[in-house]
């Protein structure tokens, strides 16, 4: 599954060159990141603040740089966890429950 348009995938490579330099190639500093990026969405949602959905995305481009970084096939990896979404969304659905 193509996952990625190839001008988007080259500039998260560049992002994800540049953050490895400023970084020190700490990933646990991506890590921590992510946590705060996660708590700001949080607030920013809960107080109908529209700036939530650009936190969002760089969480997402967080995530991304962890997989480039960790050197995953971004598109091997979406493939393997889209079934499992679907699965177990599937599962709870028929069971009635939320997840």
């Amino acid at each position: 599954m193509l996952t990625l348009h190839n001008e988007f995938k080259e500039k998260l490579q560049q992002i994800t060159e540049l953050s490895s330099r400023v970084n020190s190639d700490d990933k646990q500093k991506i890590l921590d990141m992510m946590k705060e990026h996660v708590e700001e969405i949080q607030d920013l949602y809960s107080r109908n603040n529209d700036h939530w959905a650009i936190e969002t995305a760089d969480l997402i481009v967080l995530c991304y740089e962890l997989l480039i970084m960790e050197e995953k096939d971004i598109d091997d990896v979406f493939t393997r966890c889209l079934p499992r979404f679907d699965k177990k969304l599937t599962k709870l659905a028929a069971e009635g429950q939320n997840i």
